[in-house]
């Protein structure tokens, strides 16, 4: 009797030992897959945050100022405080470009004056593009041909100065 009591008592102690197994590993494989989710989770809110951060830098709002010159420079005119696609789009076609004009975009903020023209006509002067700030005044390095590519550039530098500068170069 004493035989099968301590068989009987070592039987239960190695079911205690495999069901304390089973349910530790039962445990493990809940947090592996519990801890995996929640960092695809938060692996897919930071890619989130990090496009709408990306987004935010694209739309960046400036007001620019869009003005357009006559007479070699002589007369300015401001056409919109706020330019937009539009207006520039507009402003370029109803332009005489068998004239002389300068159309510019103007952004004074806080980080000091910074503007882009485009200037020129169609005829002797020919077509140019230049950028300006409180120290500087660089030209597009490559002539323009078309009004289309003039109006191009004012819309790359409307949707942002980082854009603008990655597909121009200006020296």
């Amino acid at each position: 009797d004493r035989c099968s009591t301590l068989n009987q008592n070592h039987v239960i102690r190695m079911n205690t030992y495999i069901i304390f197994g089973v349910l530790a590993l039962i445990g493990i494989f809940a947090l592996i897959n519990w801890n995996s989710k929640r960092n695809s989770n938060t692996h897919g809110i930071a890619e989130n945050k990090t496009e709408l951060r990306n987004v935010e830098i694209r739309q960046e709002r400036r007001d620019l100022k869009l003005t357009v010159s006559y007479n070699y420079g002589e007369t300015t005119k401001t056409i919109s405080e706020k330019a937009t696609a539009e207006i520039i789009k507009s402003t370029m076609e109803s332009t005489n470009w068998n004239e002389f004009h300068i159309v510019q975009l103007e952004d004074e903020n806080g980080n000091g004056y910074k503007a882009l023209h485009v200037s020129g006509s169609l005829g002797d002067d020919g077509l140019a593009s230049g950028f300006v700030t409180d120290d500087d005044h660089i030209l597009l390095v490559k002539p323009l041909e078309t009004v289309e590519q003039m109006t191009e550039i004012l819309l790359d530098f409307l949707k942002g100065e980082e854009i603008w500068r990655n597909k121009y170069e200006y020296k």
